[in-house]
């Protein structure tokens, strides 16, 4: 698969702790990514597939906030 491959060894349980979330919330955040194409989940590795795509949203939240 084409995109960037980021070896990321961090557990969305791990992730939920240092955001202040639940791993509920990590999941479904994760999911939603998911299924727009933005990233491709898997053990100990993130693949970004759509950097612009990742970028935007990241800027609207930013925006918005």
């Amino acid at each position: 698969a084409d995109g960037i491959r980021i070896d990321f060894p961090i557990s969305r349980q791990d992730i939920a702790e240092m955001t202040g979330t639940t791993l509920h919330t990590v999941s479904r955040i994760f999911s939603a990514w998911e299924a727009k194409g933005l990233v491709e989940g898997g053990r100990q590795k993130l693949l970004v597939c759509d950097v612009t795509g990742l970028e935007a949203l990241a800027r609207t939240r930013r925006d918005n906030s």
